[in-house]
């Protein structure tokens, strides 16, 4: 939900200082909006996994879900992964313009939502249309992204917070909205009712300004607190690993903070099996000293902390104990609505001899559902998800609605 009755200096400057706190450097894993592929062009669904997070079956029941809430009231759901988003000068950015891009949700109606997860950024964004904002405010779309979705991502389950997310959204959209689907949105209503006239306004009112400003200024201030790296205490030498996160080191002898090493000293130490998984990026080694006890130590004199990547590409090599190992899917045979399907799934190490294969069955695919009956719905015009071609989003809009989490 937007506000711009109050718009103090003070606040537009803790904005932009947190804006540049989130802004993240250029990568040749990021993609632009024209980029990402409309889901309704390609096959019909609902789903575009350009990170390759979601397995098959997740995509077909996140599909499944979403087809059901259209057929029932009209809205449309489009989830969206992504390596990354930068250049995009923020997540959220490349959220409303993607959002707008597609025009998700019916025309007039603007019912549309977009869960869209950037892998890169680490960053949730859930946009809403216009005409959802009253029955999905900001509030309620950040309390999924922290309950339902953030949890899952930071133990890395993707699949687990993208569906658990999806499903608290469509149970909520699920709720009556006959009483205002119906009835056009104007972005511009918006604005005018926020035109505050100060001095006939009552006090009450400025006091739910006042507090809604320091709501914001609270969740910002959190976000950037999380951003802020967290200190570890570990010895001046040594080994262990941790979940890729943003850390910085202090030695448990003195206290003090450790410096890093420099790449070519560090890869020295590493063997040649880690030495691969950095490359493949599962693991991302680093090599910290601390400046007073190093003079003291036998060893290599510092400290190696490997962080293991979240995501679960990879897999540890029964022999080389390193997660040098990728896993690739092939389709034997799809599953179709009458009979299960085969996957082949092939374990391969990039660093010594390992190799393994296995057959999976891929479960039936679900049966669509029932054609909807006739309504009033304006510009409704599609069924559940078949699987086929064609298509595309309904005409919605958004102002930037919704909510964002990073994990």
């Amino acid at each position: 939900m937007k506000c711009n009755v109050l718009k103090p200096k003070r606040f537009f400057l803790v904005s932009l200082f947190s804006s540049a706190i989130f802004f993240s450097p250029l990568s040749s894993l990021a993609v632009s909006v024209q980029e990402v592929p409309n889901p309704r062009q390609q096959d019909g669904g609902w789903v575009s996994d350009m990170a390759g997070i979601l397995s098959q079956q997740t995509e077909a029941q996140i599909n499944q879900i979403i087809s059901q809430l259209e057929a029932k009231n009209g809205t449309e759901i489009a989830v969206v992964t992504v390596p990354q988003t930068t250049p995009s000068a923020s997540v959220k950015k490349f959220a409303t313009e993607l959002f707008n891009d597609w025009r998700i949700g019916k025309k007039g109606q603007d019912n549309g939502v977009l869960l869209l997860i950037s892998v890169g950024d680490r960053r949730v964004e859930i946009e809403t249309g216009y005409g959802v904002e009253a029955i999905l405010p900001d509030a309620k779309v950040g309390n999924i992204i922290d309950t339902q979705i953030i949890p899952r991502f930071k133990k890395g389950d993707f699949e687990g917070g993208t569906l658990a997310g999806t499903k608290a959204l469509v149970l909520i959209l699920e709720g009556d909205r006959s009483s205002s689907a119906n009835q056009p949105t104007d972005p511009n209503r918006e604005n005018s009712s926020t035109n505050v006239d100060t001095t006939t306004d009552p006090p009450i009112l400025w006091g739910f300004v006042a507090g809604g400003g320091i709501l914001v200024l609270a969740i910002t201030s959190a976000a950037f607190l999380r951003r802020r790296p967290q200190k570890i205490l570990i010895a001046p030498e040594g080994r262990s690993r941790k979940l890729d996160g943003n850390y910085t080191f202090v030695c448990a002898n003195c206290q003090q903070p450790m410096e890093k090493v420099d790449a070519t000293t560090l890869e020295s130490h590493l063997s040649k099996p880690e030495k691969i998984a950095q490359k493949l990026g599962s693991v991302r080694f680093e090599g910290w000293r601390c400046p007073n006890c190093s003079h003291k130590l036998t060893g290599s004199g510092f400290h190696i902390v490997a962080q293991e990547s979240h995501s679960s590409r990879f897999k540890k090599c029964p022999h080389c104990q390193e997660l040098t190992v990728t896993r690739t899917e092939q389709i034997v045979r799809p599953a179709t609505q009458y009979n299960s399907g085969r996957r082949l799934i092939t374990d391969e190490c990039h660093s010594c001899a390992y190799h393994h294969q296995k057959e999976e069955i891929i479960p039936r695919l679900p049966p669509p559902p029932p054609p909807p009956p006739p309504s009033t719905w304006g510009g409704y015009s599609g069924g559940g998800f078949s699987g086929g071609g064609g298509g595309s989003f309904g005409g919605g809009s958004s102002g930037g609605g919704g909510a964002g989490g990073s994990w």
